[in-house]
This record gives structure tokens, sequence and C-alpha cells, in this order.
């Protein structure tokens, strides 16, 4: 399972990042992030219990608290992307069921479209750019297309796993698949083919899961239940994950991979706003820091942009 695609990116900034103490480079530990799954879960729980024997302002409320953990799932399987994960253990497993499954992916899916992402951020193969360069990001317009884009993207996750298998049959099928669904740019080569075709076979797995968990949620709780406390959610969380994505990068097409490059396409964001649980969970927002050191985990993040706020706060633009 193990892909190494970034090492171009560790040879631009090899020589700013060697000086930073070793402490601060942890990486992510499995056992905090099914910590911290089982966490997210127990309280989207407690809000479902919750949900139907209140007034209709705490049920609000309980929706922005569930859309706020089910983006935290997603950056907690975003964390564990970024490990050199060569075969996946029981832990693994879990955290891939319980915080993958929901919001729409696999482990595989998301390292397939988000380490080519770090490799080529801002670059012409990067499947995250988004070109507004040359349109008012603030018009109405373009206001209303973030909306929907965020609207329809874990949908067309959901819907990709329904497709994944059926491109099992053909090699055509699964390029179709990395283009659209993964946002694959560029050429597609053999060593690309062989990790679309593993993203399709566990397609499958998330499939089944979900078709489960969908009929056993209906024939408990009911239709309209199921619409206000997931389908309602999983919409919200699509559309406050984009407009992260959307602030977390200077949508300018960049040529290399240097480190001013990085520092002046990547923004922090959210890092003491009152919104933070909601639109940066879980430390996401110190992007720069996750850009210069993708494999350290959430918990480390502030402390590295503190560290270069101090020794190199003319280059930083935190």
């Amino acid at each position: 399972m193990e892909i190494d695609i970034n090492k171009e990116l560790e040879e631009a900034t090899k020589n700013f990042k060697k000086n930073i103490p070793k402490e601060l480079l942890k990486l992510t530990s499995i056992n905090l992030l099914l910590k911290d799954t089982i966490v997210d879960y127990l309280i989207i729980i407690l809000s479902i219990l919750i949900y139907p024997h209140t007034i209709i302002w705490i049920k609000i409320l309980l929706i922005i608290i569930i859309v706020s953990r089910l983006h935290s799932l997603g950056v907690i399987i975003h964390d564990l992307t970024h490990l050199p994960i060569k075969k996946k253990n029981y832990k693994v497993i879990i955290i891939e069921v319980l915080a993958a499954y929901p919001v729409g992916t696999t482990i595989n899916a998301m390292r397939y479209h988000h380490l080519r992402h770090h490799k080529d951020s801002g670059m012409v193969e990067d499947p995250y750019f988004h070109h507004f360069q040359n349109f008012n990001k603030n018009h109405f317009i373009i206001k209303i297309l973030r909306i929907l884009v965020g609207f329809i993207l874990i949908p067309s996750w959901i819907l990709r796993s329904f497709i994944g298998g059926f491109c099992l049959l053909d090699k055509r099928l699964r390029i179709l698949y990395a283009r659209i669904f993964m946002e694959h740019k560029g050429e597609i080569n053999n060593k690309d083919l062989d990790e679309i075709e593993q993203c399709c076979k566990e397609d499958i797995k998330q499939i089944i899961y979900l078709s489960i968990l969908f009929f056993s949620i209906i024939k408990i709780a009911g239709l309209s239940l199921f619409f206000q406390l997931y389908i309602i959610p999983i919409l919200l969380t699509g559309i406050v994950s984009y407009y992260r994505l959307l602030k977390e990068h200077t949508y300018t097409r960049v040529y290399n991979r240097e480190l001013n490059t990085i520092i002046k396409t990547t923004n922090d964001h959210n890092t003491n706003s009152v919104f933070k649980f909601l639109l940066a969970p879980r430390n996401i927002g110190y992007h720069v820091a996750h850009h210069l050191h993708p494999q350290v985990g959430y918990r480390g993040l502030k402390k590295i942009r503190n560290f270069y706020l101090k020794f190199n706060k003319e280059i930083y633009n935190g």
C-alpha cells in the first residue's frame, strides 16, 4: 500500500527543514488516531440520541456538532494517508471503517489524490487546483459555484464507491474513474493503474458497508431521521470541507516545488477562530506547517508553526 511519490518535494525543502528539532517531527500515531476516531464517534452517537427528543434550536446545534465531527473524521483519515503504511493492520481497518467509509472515501482513494496534491501543489498536475485567478473570488456567482461544488463533493465520493467495482472490468473504465473521481491530470502510467485498481477493489468493501449502514439506519430510525441525521450533515460537511480547501491554498499556477513557492501558495486559516472546531478541526488550519511536514501528526502542527515564526519569521507567512 505504500506510495513513495514525494521525493522531489522532500529534496526541495530538506535544507530548510534540517534545522528543526527532531522532537517536533513526530509521526502521526495510529493509536491516537484510533482514540480520536472513537471520541468523535461517541459525540456523534450522543448527538443522534438526543436529537429526536429536543427542540428545533437544539436540533440545529446538534447537526452543526455532527458536521464538525464528520469533518474531523475526514481530517483523521487525511493524517492517516500520510503514514507509510505497507499493510493495513486491524487498527487501521477500524479507523477506515469508522472514519473513512461514512464520509464517502477509503484510505486508498484519499491517498491517491491527496499525496499527488502534495507532490504537485499548485502545479499543472495538482488534482486540487481550482483556477480562480482570472475571476473575482468574491463575485456572487463564484461563491455560489463554490457552495455547489462542496454540496456534491461527498455524494460524488459515495457514487464513486458504487462505480469502482465495475471499473475492474476494463482498463479504460479505470482511466475514466481516475480522471473523474480522483481528478488525475496528466499521463496515467502502469504504476498509477495498479493503484487505481486497488482503489476500485477497496470501493467494493466501502459500498457493502454503506449499504448495510443505510439499510439499518432507515429500518431502525426511518427515512426522515436518516435524511436529517446523515444526508443533511454529509452535504454540509462537503461544503465546509471545500471551503477549507479553498482557504488552505492560493490558486495561482506555479512551476516548481521550491520552499518559497510552497509558503506563498499555502495558507494558515481559522487557527484562533471560534469556528475552528467546525472549519478547521484538529489543527488542520496550520496548513503551511502541514505542507512542510506532511507526516507530522496534527497535534504537532502548532508547535512547528511557532518554531518557524520564532526562527524563520521572515519567510513563513503564518
